[in-house]
């Protein structure tokens, strides 16, 4: 298990040549310097386990935090129902972050949901400067009870939208394409899932709803919409200002390729 990514380099083409299965880096778009080198290296050797609104935080950890290793490391037989889902609406214009924490909310049966978003240009993950060691990282964040009715309505949609059921194993996700990734302990048992837009499976999705009726940030949605290669290679042009971009790949319980080393 793990994460598989691919930083890209250029023009916004994917290149031809790719990594095998497994490799701890693959290859760089954007800008390429000694810090994208250096942060890549530190990307990919963090375990996440809290503090997800620090700069610092998201840019070491922020694969492992998509990956839920933390609720990975946390889920034991007993252990409370805990759901992470993440909306990517092209990662350097927008990211959504839920996550619902049973046995806190309004009530027994309850739970507690806190929202994050970031908006407009994101974190840039290949390097790492003073400022980032305090401070917010540009997070809107809000907080709600979920009563026990909340609580079994969001279970009915979650498994109505298949989280419960085998992930897309080998589906590449783009950080300039719109997807959701969930990642929960139900039970005892991890859950990973995924679904990129467009498709059959994110049209049939019953949550984001659920969840943005419970939102409230203020910040409306990106709507999702097709990223066709013009826009692609539009956006991908090298330049100071570039936010580098990435692919991951999903697998049978989550992101493939990485064993972090601390």
């Amino acid at each position: 298990m793990g994460m598989y990514l691919k930083f890209r380099l250029g023009s916004g083409g994917r290149a031809k040549q790719k990594p095998s299965r497994g490799s701890r880096f693959a290859w760089c778009r954007g800008p390429v310097s000694v810090a994208c080198l250096v942060g890549l290296g530190l990307l990919t050797a963090c375990t996440y386990r809290g503090g997800i609104d620090l700069p610092l935080t998201q840019k070491v950890a922020w694969f492992s935090y998509l990956n839920g290793d933390d609720i990975r490391e946390a889920c034991v037989p007993g252990a409370p129902a805990r759901y992470r889902l993440v909306y990517n609406g092209e990662y350097d214009r927008q990211v959504r972050t839920y996550e619902i924490l049973g046995g806190l909310g309004a009530g027994p049966g309850g739970g507690n949901l806190t929202v994050r978003v970031q908006s407009g240009g994101g974190i840039d993950l290949t390097g790492l400067s003073l400022s980032d060691l305090g401070g917010l990282g540009g997070w809107k964040r809000a907080e709600a009870a979920l009563s026990a009715g909340d609580m079994a309505a969001l279970e009915r949609a979650l498994v109505e939208s298949g989280a419960f059921g085998p992930a897309p194993d080998g589906l590449s996700l783009a950080s300039e394409e719109f997807y959701w990734l969930f990642v929960g302990c139900r039970d005892g048992m991890v859950h990973f899932n995924a679904w990129r837009f467009p498709g059959d499976r994110f049209a049939a999705l019953r949550f984001p709803n659920l969840l943005l009726g419970h939102d409230a940030t203020g910040v409306p949605v990106n709507p999702p919409r097709d990223v066709g290669p013009i826009d692609r290679v539009q956006r991908g042009g090298v330049r100071e200002d570039a936010t580098p971009r990435f692919d991951l790949a999903v697998g049978q319980n989550g992101l493939r390729g990485l064993a972090p080393r601390f």
